[in-house]
């Protein structure tokens, strides 16, 4: 990034969402059909902001803003760039298709559930839109307890254990990032982002700089979910309610994923990791949890479960791309972020329907229900595909950049790594979608037949992220969004 401005509004988007808390605060229970609108308004008035910063960040002008310093050269501050942005407006889509989605699944604790998704946004803003690793973390760790809430909303013994699991996991990763950002600090003198890596090889050793590079990935695995670390997540997905799900799966593991991209790009730099020799030990990481992730999936008769672990596998592609160090496999691993966002929020809105309108919630148990929902399977469908990368599918396009990027880094073999991954998701997806299409009905399910297939306000979200599947595999071909944000990003970078 060559060109900067000050700007207060990033700040502003940052702490837009808590317009939510004031609905709350003033008609949760008087008028709550009042305060959900206050809700989603505040979501939306978010998403308007941070649209206004698009030409700016599709120019590569960073719009920055310092709050107050904490300490000497460290601050609490706010910077928009380019990958900064991409992120902060990925969020925003689908936080408010989700909160959308909210208004007909959520019954019970509606106010604080609506709080603490708001709150969450705002945490998830701050760590996108960070101007230093300092401001990173702060909003990091917020965005870990504002979580909790989610995970737990439904309060039975299940979820409680899952949240107590993502708690300790979580705040566990929380404090090994901090000691990177002190050793960070002390050797290299900075945590802002500059645009390029801030530690130097010459003036810092190598064993030095792998501890903190090691120190990082630990801690920023932990969200990213990469194996071993992924424990919480086959347990916190299926405990949480249907949006929350969509949301911890389709962004909130990414929040993960875009600390590992501000370590890549602003701590280190590339030239430096080409140097240090990291690449092949991520890739094989990143390989493995591919691999295994999708094994596990197989095996999982719970539908969200199930989806949970191939959330796992299908994280650590955008963790492959990055690792290969090339101007085509970062491109796919960016693409990533929002293909698998679209494609993994459909299939956990599906799912939050199949349980809704039918009681299932077992693979085993979905005979016929094609016919009971058939738009909701039919959105399914087309997410699935996408996930196995069938052409003119969003996952398609993340698996042809890193296909060319694993040649382009001279590791033609992780390609191998694609292809196995896309059968494996083959094997998992494709049985949910023969019985529920291709399977009779159980007894009685006809009488079902002539309701409506599910509340419009959860409908609506499942049709536009399915048709977005589709809509990402196209619109690349002329470099709409999100390949025009990626594109600037893969410049600065390479």
């Amino acid at each position: 990034m060559s060109k900067s401005t000050t700007s207060v509004l990033p700040a502003v988007i940052v702490f837009m969402p808590w317009l939510a808390l004031v609905g709350a605060m003033l008609w949760g229970k008087s008028r709550p059909g009042f305060a959900k609108i206050v809700y989603v308004g505040s979501t939306v008035a978010t998403l308007l902001a941070i649209l206004t910063l698009y030409p700016r960040a599709q120019g590569g002008v960073a719009s920055t803003q310092k709050l107050v310093g904490i300490a000497p050269r460290v601050s609490l501050a706010f910077r928009v760039d380019t990958v900064g942005f991409y992120f902060a407006l990925l969020l925003a889509v689908l936080w408010l298709l989700c909160a959308i989605y909210s208004l007909g699944y959520i019954h019970g604790r509606e106010t604080r559930y609506y709080c603490f998704l708001s709150l969450n946004l705002s945490f998830c803003l701050g760590v996108a839109l960070s101007a230093n690793m300092f401001t990173l973390f702060i909003f990091y760790e917020l965005m870990t307890l504002a979580t909790y809430p989610l995970i737990i909303h439904e309060e039975t013994e299940e979820a409680r254990r899952a949240g107590l699991k993502y708690l300790i996991y979580s705040i566990s990763a929380g404090a090994v990032i901090l000691l990177g950002l002190i050793l960070q600090f002390y050797y290299g003198g900075t945590l802002s982002f500059l645009g390029h890596g801030t530690l130097n090889l010459s003036q810092v050793g190598k064993p030095v700089l792998l501890t903190i590079f090691s120190i990082y990935m630990l801690g920023f695995g932990v969200k990213a979910c990469v194996m071993p670390l992924h424990g919480w997540v086959p347990d916190a997905h299926p405990a949480a309610p249907a949006p929350a799900s969509a949301l911890l799966s389709g962004v909130i593991l990414k929040v993960g994923i875009f600390g590992i991209i501000r370590v890549v790009f602003e701590v280190f730099g590339i030239e430096l990791l080409h140097t240090l020799g990291v690449s092949l030990p991520m890739l094989i990481v990143a390989s493995f949890t591919i691999i295994v992730g999708s094994l596990f999936a197989i095996t999982q008769d719970n539908l969200k479960r199930r989806l949970a672990y191939s959330s796992v596998a299908q994280v650590s592609y955008i963790v492959l791309g990055l690792f290969l160090l090339s101007p085509d496999g970062a491109t796919g691993g960016l693409l990533h972020i929002a293909h698998h966002a679209f494609m993994k929020g459909c299939l956990f809105l599906c799912a939050g329907i199949i349980i809704h309108e039918t009681g299932k919630k077992n693979v085993s148990e979905m005979d016929g229900i094609g016919s009971r929902i058939p738009i909701t399977m039919a959105a399914f469908t087309v997410a699935a595909l996408g996930m196995m990368g069938i052409p003119l599918t969003c996952g398609f396009i993340t698996k042809w950049f890193l296909g060319v990027g694993s040649i382009q880094a001279h590791r033609p073999y992780f390609i191998a790594v694609l292809l196995v991954s896309s059968l494996l998701n083959a094997v998992y997806f494709l049985p949910v979608v023969y019985v529920a299409f291709f399977k009779g009905r159980s007894p009685g399910e006809e009488l079902r037949l002539s309701k409506r297939e599910t509340k419009r306000s959860m409908l609506v979200p499942v049709i536009i992220t399915g048709c977005m599947v589709i809509a990402l595999g196209v619109f690349v071909t002329v470099k709409g969004f999100p390949y025009s944000l990626v594109e600037v990003v893969v410049k600065a970078f390479f």
